[in-house]
């Protein structure tokens, strides 16, 4: 991981292995003050209730929640995904088996808490690109046998504001594919007007982008019809 001095990230976040809250402010970017929970949560109790304020959980018209940028977040930012930390998959609850992440120490189980936001993540469509992904040294605060645990993500990509937040739901896109197969689910782009999700390179505009432009197109198109009918219209007095 990359940590500057007194254990902060190059961007100035508290680093998972330091002894203080990794969430960072939505106004200003600085390093929350707050006193980290415990050695596996990297998180103050402010943070862990209500979850960093540099991401939010919003509702996606078609896809349930989702998760956001509220501010312009740098390539590297650092996000915990914590919860519950299950030794086995058959302890995890069948309910909650959707939103389970699977770690080199056991199970997360981070459904009961609203504040572990990564469990909101999107998955990108055909046309576009995660933007976050396990850290190199995802388990370095991960312990086999304690109550709780966070296994530490970071993102692949700057992401601007109020862009989605998304990750692939395996290992890579073609294992995501099967994954969806399986769940009887076809995988579709999930960037919206409001909240867009970056794309792949050559995949072309968006569709609601597609529709803009074709509005505008129309416009344009009808001005210049009423032009021309005024046009005829002089030519045939004179």
């Amino acid at each position: 991981m990359a940590v500057g001095a007194r254990g902060k990230s190059v961007h100035g976040q508290n680093a998972p292995t330091s002894g203080g809250c990794i969430s960072t402010s939505r106004t200003t970017g600085k390093a929350c003050t707050g006193k980290r929970e415990s050695r596996y949560l990297p998180y103050c109790k402010k943070c862990m209730k209500a979850g960093d304020p540099s991401l939010k959980a919003v509702q996606h018209p078609r896809f349930g929640k989702i998760l956001i940028a509220m501010r312009d977040l740098p390539k590297g930012y650092y996000v915990g995904w914590w919860g519950k930390l299950l030794k086995k998959k058959s302890d995890m609850p069948k309910k909650h088996m959707e939103w389970a992440l699977e770690t080199t120490k056991g199970m997360v189980d981070a459904v009961p808490f609203k504040g572990s936001l990564l469990q909101f993540c999107a998955c990108p469509g055909p046309n576009e690109v995660p933007t976050i992904d396990f850290a190199p040294n995802s388990d370095c605060i991960l312990q086999r046998g304690q109550p709780f645990g966070t296994a530490i993500f970071r993102t692949l990509h700057a992401v601007p504001r109020n862009h989605q937040v998304d990750m692939m739901y395996n290992k890579d896109e073609k294992s995501t594919d099967i994954f969806f197969k399986e769940q009887g689910i076809k995988r579709a782009d999930v960037g919206t007007k409001k909240y867009p999700a970056l794309r792949k390179k050559g995949a072309g505009p968006p569709d609601w982008e597609k529709k803009k432009v074709s509005k505008q197109v129309m416009k344009k198109t009808k001005k210049a019809m009423k032009v021309m009918k005024a046009m005829k219209a002089m030519k045939a007095m004179k």
